[in-house]
């Protein structure tokens, strides 16, 4: 695969990165085949962080003594010192490195959260003792907000820059890639298929790789998401491949769930991802797919008591109570539509759910 520049950092990496979020997902072998897998097809860049709990491990087991052959970042939510001090030492542990090649602030999505990381003998500064003991290379930020972006790069502090891209959410082609090229700051993509929203995954890889220096990081898991992930390199978007790309925007909006799953864990065990997905996943396979499983996972979504820890977590700051309430109603509907629940079933969930809340 083609080796690209990320920004001012130098580093070369594969022009399509390996997010490694997903992976987590799965057993151990499972992972560490996928892993080896990807770097055998020429992905050298491999995007974790702390918080996709097994990630790390998995990838040094992989990536075990390949060294300068790949090129791992990894991320830190924290902002302050003893807990920053205890991921990065974990981090250069489970990667099995003597060194990180690149370190990134962790969803940095409010002004107080950049003011922590920049004060002085802060985490800016113990991430710059870290460089200086040969520890660490570079250092990069990550958020949500690309207008608060905007800010931290004016900075100078950073090298690279992490922002959910993907043809939906185009907002950083405005003002922040333009101010990120003009500092050549690397722009990596996240979110490059929205959470799995798009219905051609393969287009809207390839629509990002119109811009030569954005590396999309698409989540992977399985052998055959990397194989599909590669033909983007070959396959331009064609005029079709756009029209699908509209489609898909159209249809979805701008309040959707990523499935980044940092709502997760719910006090009431409610797969919120999974039901605010459901709808979309049952058009592509068919509604007849829809199970006695699927159905108890709607019911629990309905027993919502609203306490709002999983909106607190959102990124997005989607109003994800109310969503999960309704598209578990929507889906039960849809259930009775089938024929796989009675109206009088149906109003009896409604009935007991109302109950409980």
């Amino acid at each position: 695969m083609e080796q690209v520049r990320l920004g001012k950092a130098e580093l070369l990496v594969s022009r399509i990165g390996f997010g490694a979020l997903p992976i987590q997902s799965v057993d151990r072998n499972s992972a560490v085949k996928v892993v080896r897998y990807a770097y055998d097809r020429g992905f050298t860049f491999f995007d974790t962080a702390r918080v996709y709990t097994t990630s790390e491990g998995d990838l040094g087991i992989a990536l075990a003594g390949l060294g300068e052959k790949v090129v791992v970042a990894t991320k830190s939510v924290y902002k302050n010192m003893k807990q920053l001090d205890q991921d990065f030492y974990t981090s250069l542990n489970n990667l099995k490195r003597s060194h990180l090649d690149l370190y990134q602030f962790h969803i940095v999505n409010h002004q107080k959260e950049l003011e922590a990381i920049l004060k002085k003998g802060g985490p800016l500064d113990y991430l710059r003792e870290q460089q200086r003991k040969g520890k660490l290379r570079h250092i990069g930020i990550t958020s949500h907000r690309p207008t608060l972006m905007l800010k931290a790069l004016e900075t100078g502090v950073f090298e690279t820059v992490q922002v959910p891209f993907n043809y939906i959410e185009n907002e950083p082609l405005e003002k922040l890639i333009p101010l990120a090229r003009s500092l050549d700051i690397g722009i990596i993509a996240m979110k490059p298929m929205a959470g799995g929203v798009f219905s051609n995954n393969r287009a809207a890889i390839s629509w990002i790789l119109q811009h030569p220096d954005i590396i999309p990081i698409p989540g992977m898991c399985k052998i055959e998401e990397i194989d599909d992930n590669l033909q983007a390199l070959t396959a331009p978007p064609s005029l079709t491949d756009l029209a699908q790309l509209e489609d898909d925007k159209q249809e979805l909006g701008t309040i959707f769930c990523r499935r980044c799953d940092y709502c997760l864990p719910c006090p009431n065990d409610i797969e919120a991802s999974y039901i605010l997905h459901s709808g979309m996943i049952f058009k592509r396979v068919g509604w007849d797919k829809m199970e006695q499983s699927h159905l108890d996972a709607f019911t629990k979504g309905l027993s919502c008591d609203q306490c709002g820890a999983c909106a607190s977590r959102c990124p997005y700051n989607l109003p994800l109570t109310e969503m999960v309430i309704d598209e578990s109603k929507a889906m039960l509907r849809k259930a009775v539509e089938l024929g796989k629940l009675t109206e009088d079933q149906l109003q009896d969930k409604l009935k007991a759910a109302e109950k409980k809340t």
